[in-house]
């Protein structure tokens, strides 16, 4: 046996030391292991006694926890403890170093994480089983092996505003976590807290079943808005808090609606006059074009960046033109009804797509243009490229607009935009018309940057 200081500056072997630890070889590449680490290594409490085995006639030698123990030497050590105390757990053998343990150690020695996931108990011989608290002391060192075994815990716990609850049911929906709480559900909705920061808010979705979990949850409670105001929220793009009513707004004017949710009809009901037919739109901070509402849809009320709507008479047409010199494909004719703008297609003799009063950004010397792409006979195997516009665009700033020129088109002077993609950019099945629109729409906006 050596105890030697400089142990640990001890050079690194190329091949691993063998030792044993009650029963369990390991290895090392270190000469020097202290005792610390040696309990360390097989779970032994750093107050339990390790003893180093040494050959009769001599006494095992007691190993303090900050003695350094040469590994090298020609014999393989065996360490261990003389006072161990087995038991079986869910008909698993382990061991404790201890001769006293609470239930809780007894789940810590099983490696269960969460104890109050389980109920523990204890079979005594000739006796039933008998349930032992977390807290409860067990004697290891009775006669015959300690047996023990869990059941599923019955009881779940949670926290509601710090406040500790229980439950025995495996599911509940927020609003009987709130009631649970006596929380009044008229005045605060519920929050669920993770560990990681996020939150999961129930405000909107009082009957959503939650299932519970025996490691304990975490909820909190908010406060209801009496009214939001949407086009406040939506101008910063925050996120409008849970609210009974929300204020928004139609064209030049504000009401009051309850719920977070609106229907085209109901905008239309609360601002239209009854003999015009109205197409509904969203305006949108963080979108320069409007986005037409369609018939079916609910318009979330707490969606990010939604400023206010507005309502347009409807055009009693399809919106196609009186030429359709050619056809386009299914997928682009709807793209353009839902714009709702009139267009057309030409040969003149090439293939033209006329769409008429497009909306552009601010900053240029109109608000609308009439926008015409050319179209290949092979398209949409092809791109359209470039984009065509009437009247010509200036921009406000004073500042020129990089290669341009005039194109004569159906006896109009447009102005020709050369923009376009890098090679191979253009997908076929995925590249379409709305996708060569958002790109024009990019240049207009890039634009105004120069």
């Amino acid at each position: 046996m050596e105890n030697n200081s400089g142990a640990k500056d001890a050079q690194k072997l190329k091949k691993p030391l063998k030792f044993i630890i009650e029963g369990e070889d390991f290895e090392t590449f270190d000469q020097y292991k202290t005792g610390a680490e040696l309990k360390e290594l097989k779970g032994i409490p750093l107050d339990t006694e390790l003893y180093l085995s040494i050959a009769k006639p001599y006494s095992d030698e007691l190993i303090e926890n900050d003695k350094s123990v040469n590994l090298a030497r020609p014999e393989i050590e065996k360490f261990f403890v003389k006072e161990s105390y087995k038991f079986t757990f869910n008909e698993i053998k382990l061991t404790s170093y201890k001769k006293m343990v609470s239930g809780k150690e007894i789940f810590s020695i099983a490696g269960i994480e969460h104890p109050n996931c389980f109920v523990l108990y204890q079979k005594l011989k000739g006796h039933d089983f008998e349930k032992i608290s977390l807290d409860e002391i067990v004697d290891l060192s009775m006669p015959g092996i300690e047996n023990f075994i869990t059941k599923d815990s019955e009881i779940f716990v949670y926290t509601l505003d710090g406040e500790h609850e229980m439950t025995d049911k495996k599911v509940l929906t927020a609003r009987e976590i709130l009631e649970f709480g006596a929380v009044n559900v008229e005045k605060f909705y519920l929050i669920q807290s993770y560990k990681d920061g996020s939150e999961k808010n129930y405000a909107y979705s009082y009957d959503e079943k939650i299932e519970m979990n025996c490691s304990g949850l975490v909820f909190i409670t908010k406060e209801w808005l009496d009214i939001a105001d949407v086009e406040e929220y939506g101008k910063k793009c925050e996120l409008i808090p849970p609210a009974r009513s929300f204020r928004i707004k139609i064209d030049k004017n504000y009401h009051i609606v309850k719920g977070k949710n609106i229907t085209k009809a109901e905008i239309i009901t609360l601002e239209g006059k009854p003999e015009v037919i109205y197409d509904a739109y969203k305006i949108l901070n963080n979108n320069p074009k409007p986005v037409k509402i369609l018939d079916d849809e609910t318009v979330d009320l707490t969606e990010k960046c939604l400023v206010r709507f507005v309502l347009q008479p409807k055009e009693q047409q399809d919106g196609k033109g009186n030429r359709q010199n050619f056809v386009l494909p299914e997928e682009d004719v709807e793209t353009l009804e839902k714009l709702s703008l009139q267009w057309e297609t030409l040969l003149l003799p090439s293939m033209w797509l006329i769409i008429y009063n497009y909306p552009i950004p601010d900053g240029y010397n109109v608000k609308n243009v009439d926008i015409a792409l050319t179209i290949t006979s092979s398209y949409p195997a092809t791109e359209i490229d470039m984009a065509y516009f009437f009247p010509p665009l200036v921009k406000n700033n004073g500042r020129s607009i990089n290669a341009i020129q005039n194109q004569h088109i159906d006896g109009k002077i447009f102005q020709r935009w050369s923009r376009h993609r890098k090679p191979g950019d253009w997908k076929p099945g995925v590249d379409n018309l709305a996708t060569h629109l958002s790109l024009v729409d990019n240049w207009l906006l890039n634009d105004l940057k120069r």
